[in-house]
Parts: structure tokens; sequence; C-alpha cells
């Protein structure tokens, strides 16, 4: 039997089993389907992660550090930090938009095959899905302290608002924006304002269009001068 060139330890073994119960989690992954991916029976993975297997097979922790893209190393390894950074991500470049001229781009339905001058970029978990119509936007002035400077919003138009989203609204007698929270109690609809000397309003499909739903929002710290 090819066994790993570590000594026989509790110490390896735990490593083993908690590096891989955080792969799981962190890949939303359950013990059937990692086997399934892999090729191996369930029981040898539940072993695995359960701490029962005290001498794992080398070719074992090779298929199982090839599956995420680790190094054997990685799998017997006490610092979790490296296998955080190894979580699958997707990339996405999305148009930034810009408040004043928002209602002119989003009243063109072809706006989203324009030419822009600001995109955002973004890593998120490979889990996380973004509509190709999404859009960014920064946070007002007017939205601190709720919502600190360099405050980006990722919205998207294909997302269906539930209670305590926020979302975007087109207020449409005036074909302005505004970003608020969404109270459902039904049957009404009630549009809380982010901003504190703003008032509340009621939704009306007839006065209100929902623009898009705010997915996330990240805060990009300024660079200091100097």
């Amino acid at each position: 039997m090819e066994l790993i060139n570590q000594p026989k330890n509790s110490d390896t073994t735990n490593y083993i089993a908690n590096n891989l119960a955080t792969l799981l989690k962190l890949n939303h992954l359950t013990v059937n389907q990692l086997a399934q991916h892999i090729g191996l029976p369930m029981m040898t993975v539940r072993r695995l992660i359960s701490g029962e297997t005290e001498d794992p097979r080398i070719s074992t922790l090779k298929l199982l550090a090839n599956y995420f893209d680790l190094t054997v190393d990685h799998l017997i390894n006490h610092d979790q930090r490296h296998l955080v950074s190894m979580k699958k991500t997707k990339s996405y470049l999305i148009p930034k938009l810009n408040w004043d001229t928002l209602p002119e781009t989003l009243n063109n339905h072809e706006w989203i095959s324009s030419d822009f001058n600001e995109w955002q970029s973004i890593s998120l978990d490979d889990s996380f899905h973004i509509g190709q119509h999404a859009f960014a936007l920064e946070s007002r002035p007017s939205m601190f302290p709720r919502f600190p400077k360099g405050t980006v919003f990722i919205i998207d138009p294909s997302t269906t608002p539930t209670d305590g989203d926020v979302i975007l609204i087109k207020i449409k007698h005036s074909n302005t924006y505004t970003l608020r929270e969404l109270i459902i109690d039904p049957p009404d609809w009630h549009l809380s304002p982010l901003v504190s000397d703003s008032h509340a309003m009621s939704f009306s499909k007839d006065e209100h269009e929902i623009a898009g739903v705010c997915l996330l929002s990240i805060l990009y710290h300024p660079k200091m001068n100097g």
C-alpha cells in the first residue's frame, strides 16, 4: 500500500479531515457529490472527512487535490488560508452607469450594446449568478453613512424583487431614478428611503417602475493621495 510520506499522527489526520470539510463547504458540495465527481466510494471520502482513515493512499489524496486545484501539501497543512484563496470564482466585467445619464441610458432598450467609458470588474463565488444586463452604480453622497463613499451597487434588471431587497425605482412623472428598500406588507408594497431626510413611498405601478434589484454592494476604499 502506497502511503503518504508523512508520520502517521492524529494531527495530520485532523488536518486532512478539516481541510476536506472546508473545501466541501466552500464549493457547496456534499460527500456523495464529491465521491461521484472523483470516482471514489462515498464511504472512502466520508472516512477521510470524519478522520477515521489514518493512512490515506497518496493516490487518493492526489485525486482530491487535483479536483480542487490544490497540492497534496495543501490538504495536509493546518493553515486553511490557501483553501479560501482557491475557492472557485467567476469574474464579471459590467458597465458602470452614471446617475446623471441614467434616465437616457435605461430608456434606451439597446443600451447594453452601447460603448461605455467605465466598466466595473468583480469576482464572485462561482455559485453566484449575475444576468447579462446587470450594471453598476456608485453610491451618492446623500447615502452616507449607510453606504460610505466608494460603495458600488450591482443592479440586475432580470431579478425578481422580494421583501427586503434594495431596488432601483424609476419615478415615471419625473423620469428620475432612486434606490429604495422594498417592504412587502401584503397587499401593499412600500418603498423605504435609504436617505435619512427622504420620505417613504407606497409603490404604484402607475407611478413607479422597478428598473432592477441590487444583488450586492461592494465598498471600494478610495486611494489616499501622497
